[in-house]
């Protein structure tokens, strides 16, 4: 019993931070939406960086929760 518990404390884990770099993209969009005239390239190009990161973290997330919940269906 404690490998499930184990497992479901992992999905919730990963659910928090899957949709936590989700409100980060959101956000990273709608700052640079607001403020792409008034930045500077380098400050742009961060931003960017900062949204294929959060991009990427959100689809590991993702893929991570679902391998944790075949894990769990298979038990």
């Amino acid at each position: 019993m404690a490998k499930i518990d184990r497992i479901k404390a992992e999905i919730a884990f990963h659910e928090k931070m899957f949709f936590a770099a989700l409100a980060v993209i959101l956000a990273v969009i709608g700052w640079a939406a607001e403020r792409y005239l008034v930045i500077s390239f380098w400050m742009l190009s961060l931003t960017g960086v900062g949204f294929f990161c959060s991009l990427g973290f959100a689809f590991w997330s993702y893929k991570r929760m679902k391998r944790l919940l075949e894990d769990l269906e298979n038990e």
